[in-house]
C-alpha cells in the first residue's frame, strides 16, 4: 500500500545550483543538486533537461548532483524530474535555473613599424590588440614578459592601440594583450599568443655621419677635381707652348738652311756668270787677233802685188 502511495504522490522536485555562478565559461565544473519533496527508501531516476532535451540520467533515493565541464554547448536553460524505476509515473518538471556561458575568442595581437618586423632604435612603433565583437565595452591589458608594468586602454571597437613613441632595447622581448570584460558582475578574460619584438640599432647615426663626412669630402672632391683639371689644362698650355715654339725653331732652322742653300747657290751662279763672261772676253780677244793677222796678212799681199806690178 505504501508503494502506491509513493507513486500517486510524485510531488515536484526541487534543482538547486550549487556553482556559485550562473554565467560560467568553459572549462569550469556546473554543479546542480537535485531532491524529492519526501525522502524515501525507494529508488528513484532523476534526470535533468537542457532547454527541454534530457542530457544525463542518475538514480538515487532522495537526492543526487549532477557535474558538467562546461562547453560552449552547456549555455541554457535546466530542469528535472524523476520517476521510480518499476513504474511509468513521471514527476512534474522541477523549478528552471539559466546558465550563460562567456566563451571568449582568442584575441589578436600584432605590431606596426617602419621598419618592418623589426623596429630600429630610436622610431615608434605600436602594438595592435583587437578581438570579435561578442560583448560590448571591454578593456585589454598589455604586458611585457620580464616586468610587472601592465598598460591598459579601454576598447574601442574591440580595438586597442599602444603607441611606443623612443624605441629602446629595453623594448625588446615577448608582448601580450589580455581581453577582459564584464557579464553579469563577472569578469571574464581571454589572452592572445606572444608576441616577439625586436629592436635593432638605428641607421641614423652612421647616416647622420655619412651625412657629414660628404659635407666635408664633397667640397674636397670639388676642389681636387677642379685643381686637378687645372693643373692638367697648364700642363697641357706648356705642352702646346713648347710644341709650338720647337716646331718655330725647327721651321727657323729649315728657312735658314733654306737661305743658305739659295745664297750658295746664288753665289755658284755668280761664280758660273763671271767664268762665262772670261770665256767671252778670251774668245773676242782670240777673234780681234785672228782678225789682225788677216789684215796684215792683206797688207802684205798688197805689198807684193805692187812690186810686181812695177
Amino acid at each position: 500500500m505504501k508503494y502506491i502511495s509513493l507513486l500517486l504522490d510524485l510531488q515536484t522536485p526541487t534543482l538547486t545550483r550549487i556553482s556559485p555562478n550562473s554565467v560560467v565559461s568553459p572549462g569550469e565544473l556546473l554543479q546542480f543538486r537535485f531532491t524529492t519533496p519526501s525522502p524515501t527508501c525507494i529508488s528513484v531516476d532523476f534526470t535533468l533537461y537542457k532547454d527541454g532535451t534530457a542530457i544525463k540520467t542518475q538514480t538515487a533515493e532522495s537526492t543526487t548532483t549532477f557535474t558538467l565541464t562546461v562547453d560552449a554547448s552547456h549555455q541554457g536553460q535546466y530542469t528535472c524530474d524523476y520517476s521510480y524505476r518499476k513504474s511509468n509515473s513521471i514527476s512534474s518538471r522541477s523549478n528552471s535555473i539559466t546558465i550563460t556561458v562567456v566563451n571568449l575568442q582568442q584575441p589578436n595581437i600584432s605590431f606596426s613599424a617602419a621598419g618592418g618586423p623589426e623596429v630600429p632604435r630610436g622610431y615608434g612603433f605600436s602594438i595592435i590588440c583587437s578581438t570579435e565583437p561578442q560583448y560590448p565595452g571591454g578593456s585589454f591589458h598589455l604586458k611585457f614578459s620580464g616586468s610587472n608594468i601592465t598598460r591598459t586602454q579601454s576598447a574601442v571597437n574591440h580595438t586597442a592601440v599602444f603607441l611606443f613613441p623612443d624605441a629602446d632595447f629595453v623594448h625588446q622581448g615577448n608582448y601580450s594583450c589580455t581581453y577582459e570584460v564584464t557579464v553579469s558582475s563577472r569578469a571574464f578574460t581571454s589572452a592572445t599568443e606572444l608576441l616577439f619584438i625586436t629592436v635593432k640599432a638605428s641607421l641614423a647615426p652612421y647616416i647622420g655621419l655619412t651625412a657629414g663626412l660628404l659635407l666635408i669630402l664633397v667640397p674636397l672632391i670639388i676642389c681636387f677635381v677642379k685643381t686637378q683639371k687645372r693643373r692638367k689644362f697648364q700642363m697641357d698650355k706648356k705642352k702646346d707652348t713648347q710644341r709650338a715654339k720647337n716646331t718655330y725653331e725647327s721651321t727657323q732652322g729649315e728657312i735658314e738652311t733654306d737661305d743658305e742653300a739659295v745664297y750658295e747657290n746664288v753665289e755658284t751662279i755668280f761664280h758660273q756668270k763671271e767664268d762665262s763672261e772670261d770665256s767671252d772676253n778670251d774668245y773676242l780677244n782670240v777673234d780681234a787677233d785672228e782678225q789682225g793677222s788677216d789684215v796684215d796678212n792683206d797688207y802684205e799681199d798688197v805689198e807684193i802685188y805692187a812690186n810686181c806690178v812695177e
